[in-house]
């Protein structure tokens, strides 16, 4: 397994994320939307207490620049499972809380109307540094039923907000009428999953944050996750790393290193533990690249080679292992169902022509259903039942 790097990926055993109004900064820039908004309400993000603004819509803006969605937070503490069990909730198809990584490496996107050709020639710019580094890929939509919408939010800036992870339908992407690759590569992050790599539960032991400079009502831009899972080393170079003087107040610094001195501005690149950490979490087909499983398509069984799961080992985002028969991959809070022992790699998508899950619809036993880049069938117990991932 390739040696894993940074990039905060957090798990809960609860969760998945968000986007609208916020925004991210180009850090030579430090520029934000005006935000007149002072109501702030207390909720649980990854079992960690957090102050949200409610967007409505069922969405909330957390950490400035991420919108979470109702089902990623919770009113109280629930406990996280540090090993969930492979099975664990699978057959519920209700179960879409937490962070839920892109099925197949690949960000389904579509566009509006409102981006300036300017912001696209960055925003292609920005696809490229992820395509071109990591496994991600990136497809404009047709049909599929998860995929974000990149759209401008008018605000005269070098800014932006995403969602964090794969929600359905409601993604989006949020860019200001200036915003350059720098901000955009960040926001692809967030959409990847990641959070802000100052809140990693380890950052203590890297840098310093130097609250007495902080903007009145920002303290929770810098707040510390304890249950965060941390990918390798805390990455000061990382895209998900806050400038220096982010929401500062007075010019001075808000984050420097352990000793005092301030680090370089984020760039418009992706850092050696931004690659490794992603290419962990969004391991190739082939099982390189971190994963631990199937050799891509070679193998009569897509659990060849993959070990079992054990209650005495830790994993990370993007681990392979098997269960029960069953080949499962671990997503940032839960594992995910991708197929029997003893089947090939299929050559097809098993949710080709199958409708997404509506609330609104009433099931009979039998039917079948896509929901978060699964396919679900509905059995005789009332029970919905993952058949495995969405093939491309």
């Amino acid at each position: 397994m390739k040696t894993k790097k940074t990039i905060q990926l957090i798990k809960f055993g609860l969760l998945s994320v968000g986007l609208f109004l916020g925004s991210c900064t180009n850090e030579s820039v430090e520029e934000f939307p005006e935000n007149n908004s002072t109501q702030l309400i207390k909720k649980f993000f990854n079992d960690e207490a957090v102050e949200v603004e409610p967007l409505g819509n069922g969405t909330y803006l957390m950490y400035e620049d991420v919108i979470v969605t109702e089902d990623q937070l919770t009113d109280q503490k629930v406990g996280i499972s540090e090993n969930p069990v492979p099975n664990e909730g699978v057959d519920k198809l209700a179960l879409s809380s937490g962070i839920r990584k892109w099925t197949n490496n690949t960000i389904v996107y579509t566009l509006d109307n409102n981006i300036s050709q300017s912001v696209l020639d960055e925003l292609y710019k920005s696809m490229d540094v992820w395509r071109d580094n990591t496994n991600v890929e990136f497809k404009v939509r047709t049909n599929e039923s998860d995929y974000i919408t990149i759209t401008s939010n008018g605000n005269n800036c070098n800014c932006g907000s995403a969602s964090l992870g794969m929600v359905g339908s409601r993604g989006v992407i949020n860019l200001g009428t200036r915003t350059t690759a720098v901000v955009i590569i960040h926001e692809i992050g967030h959409t990847l999953g990641y959070i802000h790599e100052q809140t990693r539960s380890d950052r203590d032991d890297y840098v310093r944050i130097l609250s007495e400079n902080i903007q009145d009502g920002y303290a929770s831009q810098f707040a510390r996750n304890t249950n965060s899972q941390n990918l390798g080393d805390f990455d000061i170079s990382s895209t998900m790393m806050y400038g220096a003087y982010t929401f500062s107040k007075n010019g001075q610094p808000t984050i420097t290193l352990l000793d005092g001195t301030i680090y370089p501005s984020r760039q418009a690149r992706l850092s050696d533990g931004d690659i490794a950490g992603t290419n962990q979490a969004y391991p190739s087909s082939d099982g390189g690249d971190g994963g631990d499983g199937g050799d891509g398509g070679d193998s009569e069984d897509i659990c060849e080679g993959v070990s079992e799961w054990s209650r005495f080992q830790s994993y990370s985002v993007g681990d392979q292992v098997t269960y029960q028969g069953y080949l499962y991959e671990r997503d940032f809070s839960r594992w995910n169902q991708l197929g029997q022992c003893g089947e090939t790699n299929p050559s097809a998508d098993i949710c080709e022509g199958v409708a997404a899950y509506s609330r609104n619809n009433n099931y009979s036993t039998g039917d079948s259903v896509t929901y978060n880049g699964y396919l679900y069938t509905l059995g005789s117990n009332g029970r919905w039942s993952n058949q495995g991932s969405c093939g491309n």
